[in-house]
């Protein structure tokens, strides 16, 4: 069952359009055909019949029994639907609001994130933008990682919309951010000063293996102050997903490596 509070539901009940039994401008045919090629589901599926086995309870039963997980990635899959569809003039832009769109994907992230360290995302095709996944693994030829939540929180959102430069800019600007607040400075070379180990670190290198580990982190910062000046000061431009979803990990690294003391 997804933990979705009163409130929560009637946040998606409204963009989605639940009221009358309807569930946006889906038909049977078209629903069914949405939630298995994109969600991975079949919603017709005997256990999400509940109530009248409207289309919008259908939806109402799928939230009752399907995992976290799942109902989070139907919620962005549905928000990407809708947007596509106000591009298309099938929808009407005035009827969704852009608070509403960003409250459903707030909802969807803390169903993620709920009772997790981290949240996934997977460089697969994107038809779960969040996966079940909790660890890196590798099948036929796909990784799936684990993002660090605080860089996934951050650019969700821009990832969801195909906004992959600036998905990247944000991720190294909140590294860059995280980087300060940990050592006072964002500048990886006044950064890691080894005056300043202990504040990243939790304590100053035990040996020279440590203090090679160190040097490490500090030029891996470095190559994100240098990537983030660089698209900080180019316009925005089509960026390949895939290249994007490498960047974005090696930001995720970077943050994960000065957070870890407070793990």
């Amino acid at each position: 069952m997804a933990h979705l509070t009163t409130n929560e539901k009637q946040i998606l009940e409204k963009l989605f359009q639940l009221g009358g039994g309807y569930v946006l401008n889906f038909s049977d045919r078209t629903m069914g055909e949405f939630f298995k090629d994109d969600v991975g589901i079949d919603i017709y599926d005997e256990k999400y019949n509940y109530a009248s086995g409207s289309k919008a309870n259908r939806m109402r039963g799928f939230w009752r029994e399907a995992n976290n997980a799942i109902v989070s990635a139907s919620i962005i899959k549905l928000v990407e639907y809708l947007k596509n569809q106000m591009l298309l003039g099938e929808l009407k832009e005035k009827e969704f609001p852009e608070k509403l769109l960003q409250r459903a994907l707030q909802i969807a992230s803390k169903l993620a994130a709920n009772d997790n360290k981290n949240v996934v995302f997977t460089v697969k095709p994107i038809k779960t933008l969040v996966a079940q996944l909790q660890e890196a693994k590798l099948k036929d030829g796909k990784i799936t990682i684990t993002l660090h939540k605080k860089v996934f929180d951050h650019v969700q959102s821009l990832l969801s919309d195909g906004h992959y430069f600036n998905a990247v800019e944000e991720a190294y600007k909140i590294v860059r951010n995280k980087l300060r607040d940990v050592s006072g400075s964002e500048r990886a070379t006044d950064a890691f000063k080894e005056a300043n180990y202990e504040r990243i670190f939790g304590h100053n290198p035990a040996n020279q293996a440590e203090k090679d580990f160190y040097e490490g982190v500090k030029f891996l910062h470095m190559a994100i102050q240098f990537l983030r000046n660089e698209k900080a000061h180019t316009p925005a431009y089509d960026l390949d997903k895939n290249l994007a979803i490498h960047y974005i990990a090696l930001a995720s690294l970077a943050y994960d490596l000065v957070d870890r003391q407070k793990k």
